[in-house]
């Protein structure tokens, strides 16, 4: 038995799609292709096949320590 096909209309960034496209040709791909793979892992996996989340901004606390501020005055910064 033959599977039906259906279009799909989709609007993305023009450069987007050619830089998509590019690495496509690389490896051989089409965008239908391509698609159809996304499409399928999805329903295989039941979910996104990647990990979706917000960009996480770290506080300075957290990049140098609690303790951050203890001996700035020593620092000779060239500003006076």
């Amino acid at each position: 038995m033959m599977a039906t096909k259906s279009r799909l209309h989709i609007n993305i960034e023009t450069d987007l799609k050619e830089e998509v496209g590019t690495l496509l040709d690389e490896i051989g791909l089409d965008y239908t292709t391509a698609i159809t793979i996304y499409f399928k892992q999805i329903v295989n996996e039941r979910k996104i096949p990647f990990e979706l989340h917000a960009k996480k901004w770290y506080s300075v606390e957290e990049v140098a320590g609690a303790d951050w501020q203890a001996g700035l005055d020593e620092v000779e910064d060239g500003w006076e």
